[in-house]
């Protein structure tokens, strides 16, 4: 598979280009997009497929885990060299014909002129660059399959490929971020910085970064399988006993939060068709939450609105419901107090919103940074802070209905119609006051200061806890 990958990204490189073999061949090992999306996932998935520990009749014929621990990694070692043959293989077998020089090229070499006039500063000729481009994506093998070793033994499989895919998503982030290249995440260390010499020359305290912390984690990790070895990670599972996990478990399946991103993304691509490619971040976050005002009716905002701040909250209403539903004689007498049945339903309740808050946040910020914008950082906290207190509040609101008439579709009812009440002139309700086009901000022509607002919505927010706990809960248990 990788032969025939790196041979169809050489030929692509070849395509309507004259070029010389060694400019070729720097051109594809210095290809970000070939290593990220070809080489780096079929190498992972390589190592994957053997990162877990062979039985103990094949354990005890080594004497000690270390021993056997480093015979499987020189086995893997030996495997990413003949990785790394049939990648170069491939890629020389792309540039047959192409002819041969060791001299650096001129001031033409189209797109490539930056990469090559930073190598030519580190090598004095192509293949010289070549040679350590190469040897370095050997060595980055080698320490991706010790690092694979290593989480396959004191990690579950399941562990641990999440920790490598996050290690991958890490390097692609790398490549696409621009923020990436700004402090702090420019003095960390990744999987590009090991298979990617390039990535190591941009600046001049980046390699021996690189190669320290490097070593450090070889050195962490031999002392781990030579001295620790035969202890694992335990990793908290999802067997946790009492009312709360159970409410987790029922609300938080992959349909519910698949509910929830496909909302997050529906809306952000329908603010970024709508409106086009933003001018600056201050224009995506002002279009992106600029809701509903008052005193008139726009049915697009309204109705961006309600997506934003009602169907987050469908989910977590037939939770409610199901939740109180289940509400058993076997239940109610391990309970010690009533209000543990309500403390776990705003516990999960609010674990959802903070999820939501945490998608919101990423579609509020990585158009601007794709878009290398500056981000409007005082703009989105207020907004997605604004947005968490407002559909929090709903939120209680649901809740106090489901307990007054013993289902949340009553809560439903009451904050679309207070929602609707946006066509009046009332500047102070509530319900949507997270709307940017209700907020007096300088970027926006609202009437209602930020900080008002969220005092308003906070006062609501804590009048309806107390309700819930002094007379709500009561009320639940009567239904």
């Amino acid at each position: 598979m990788i032969f025939g990958l790196s041979l169809l990204f050489g030929l692509s490189e070849r395509v309507g280009v004259q070029s010389y073999l060694s400019y070729h061949l720097l051109t594809v090992l210095n290809d970000q997009y070939y290593f990220s999306f070809a080489v780096l996932p079929v190498f992972l998935f390589l190592c994957t497929s053997v990162m877990e520990d062979d039985t103990v009749l094949v354990l005890v014929r080594y004497g000690t885990y270390g021993r056997y621990f480093f015979h499987k990694w020189l086995a893997l070692s030996l495997i990413a060299v003949w990785f790394w043959i049939g990648q170069i293989g491939a890629l020389l077998l792309s540039g047959l014909g192409l002819p041969i020089t060791g001299n650096w090229p001129g001031a033409s070499v189209g797109q490539w002129r930056e990469v090559f006039i930073l190598l030519q500063k580190y090598f004095p000729s192509p293949w010289a660059a070549i040679l350590c481009c190469a040897g370095q994506m050997l060595l980055g093998y080698w320490m991706i399959a010790l690092i694979t070793l290593c989480l396959g033994h004191f990690f579950s499989r399941s562990m641990a490929v999440r920790l490598l895919m996050a290690l991958y998503l890490f390097a692609v982030l790398w490549i696409k971020l621009p923020v990436m290249s700004c402090p702090p995440f420019v003095y960390l260390t990744g999987l590009n910085h090991w298979v990617f010499l390039l990535h190591n020359l941009a600046y001049p305290w980046r390699l021996p970064l690189t190669t320290a912390t490097s070593a450090v984690l070889a050195a962490i990790m031999v002392w781990l399988v030579t001295c620790r070895w035969s202890r694992r990670i335990a990793v908290p599972g999802r067997c946790k006993q009492g009312l709360a996990p159970y409410y987790r478990r029922i609300l938080f399946t992959s349909k519910n939060v698949l509910i929830l991103v496909g909302m997050i993304l529906l809306v952000t691509v329908w603010t970024w068709v709508a409106g086009g490619v933003p001018e600056d971040s201050a224009d995506w976050l002002i279009r992106l939450f600029i809701g509903h005002g008052t005193g008139y009716f726009y049915p697009m905002g309204l109705l961006t609105l309600l997506t934003m701040e009602l169907l987050p909250l469908w989910p977590l209403g037939g939770f409610c419901t199901r939740a109180v539903g289940e509400r058993s004689i076997f239940l109610t007498v391990r309970l010690k107090r009533r209000n543990d049945i309500l403390w776990a339903l705003l516990h999960t309740g609010h674990l959802w919103i903070l999820l939501y808050g945490g998608l919101l946040t990423l579609a509020a910020i990585i158009p601007p940074l794709l878009l290398n914008f500056p981000l409007d950082r005082g703009l989105a906290a207020a907004a997605v802070g604004l947005k968490l207190l407002d559909v929090a509040f709903q939120f209680l609101l649901i809740l106090s209905a489901l307990c007054i008439t013993g289902h949340a579709t009553a809560g439903f009812v009451a904050a679309l119609l207070l929602h609707f009440l946006c066509v009046f002139p009332i500047s102070w309700l509530p319900t949507g006051i997270s709307s940017l086009a209700r907020l007096d901000f300088p970027q926006t022509g609202g009437t209602i200061p930020g900080a008002a607002a969220a005092v308003l919505l906070a006062a609501l927010y804590l009048a309806l806890v107390l309700w819930l706990y002094g007379r709500g809960i009561k009320r639940l248990f009567n239904h």
